[in-house]
């Protein structure tokens, strides 16, 4: 098993709410410093930067010393999301790699690959989301103590991963899975409104539309009576064929697990994943790290992991810290 990557990134910004330590170059030499961390681990790793859009030179050198770099003309998230879906399922890849759909503007900690690879060696999923735990255990925006759920054997900075309904559009996948959910997926992306929740629901066999919302939705921007009634009948028969096609029998029924806590957060305000308990600005601490690191280093060097780290992000040269394991599905990022 070796995970393929294929990392989509635009040139441009866009308008949403973003940290004050936001930048897609933090994002792109945090990532690059998971890919390293792996590698020194023993796990295969193989990254295609699928570019939309001219990238700037400063993230397009260390993309171009770091994997292949393809360009494409998208112009939308869901163009370039069925990009990198086409590049995944018609490329030579194994049927038991696993391929790792990431977005650029995500923040990486240094393990996040390596506890993935370890997730997956255990076989027991098919979806896998690095991000996405916090939305079911946040209580007013605060996450609750695994000791509040009767967990208090688990350590607080153990990586665990457990059965979650949805995440965004970075996943990663098992590519015989995903060659089988392809049609799928794609009928997903054009059935209206966020298709990432649509489609995790879908590969796990759930509905994802009632019958009121595959007959009532937004009329869309048109004012023309046609053009309304054109995108009525469109969203019911696509609305229609994602929910025959969620009804699946058991042994394509998919199940997604996502890390807890997360291994990667979005960076929007609003939708920054809860840390490490205890740790409230682990995000912020490892974002100030990575860009240190940066601006010390080589523009077409991987980001160092041999210098300090914020609280419990481990580093393969920290004695201290215990090494992660490929074949774990559960380690401790600190002792």
């Amino acid at each position: 098993m070796a995970l393929r990557v294929v990392y989509r990134s635009h040139g441009g910004e866009n308008s949403k709410d973003r940290p004050d330590w936001y930048s897609k170059r933090l994002a792109l030499d945090s990532f690059l410093g998971a890919v390293r961390t792996a590698s020194q681990t023993g796990v295969e790793v193989e990254v295609v930067f699928l570019n939309d859009g001219p990238i700037p030179e400063e993230r397009l050198d260390p993309m171009r010393a770091h994997g292949r770099v393809k360009a494409i003309t998208g112009g939308s998230n869901r163009v370039s999301y069925l990009a990198g879906l086409r590049h995944a399922t018609r490329s030579d890849w194994d049927d038991e790699d696993v391929v790792l759909l990431a977005e650029d503007d995500y923040l990486w900690r240094p393990d996040a690959l390596v506890s993935l690879a370890g997730s997956v060696r255990r076989g027991l999923a098919d979806y896998w989301a690095p991000y996405g735990i916090g939305t079911h255990d946040d209580i007013e925006g605060r996450r609750r103590p695994r000791s509040g759920r009767g967990e208090t054997a688990v350590p607080d900075d153990a990586v665990r991963w457990i059965p979650h309904e949805s995440t965004t559009s970075t996943f990663a996948v098992r590519l015989e899975a995903l060659r089988q959910d392809l049609p799928l997926l794609v009928v997903a992306c054009f059935s209206g409104g966020d298709f990432d929740l649509t489609s995790c629901l879908a590969v796990q066999g759930i509905p994802r539309f009632r019958p009121v919302d595959i007959v009532r939705h937004h009329p869309g921007a048109s004012t023309s009576p046609v053009a309304r009634a054109a995108r009525f009948a469109y969203l019911a028969v696509l609305r229609t064929a994602v929910d025959v096609g969620s009804v699946r029998r058991p042994s394509r029924r998919r199940l997604l697990l996502a890390a807890d806590p997360a291994l990667c957060t979005h960076m929007e305000l609003g939708w920054v994943a809860p840390g490490p308990s205890g740790r409230p600005r682990f995000w912020e601490e490892l974002a100030a790290d990575v860009t240190r690191r940066s601006a010390a280093r080589d523009p077409q060097a991987g980001p160092e992991l041999t210098d300090s780290h914020p609280e419990g992000a481990a580093t393969t040269a920290d004695p201290a810290a215990p090494r992660p394991r490929a074949g774990d599905d559960v380690w401790t990022s600190r002792g």
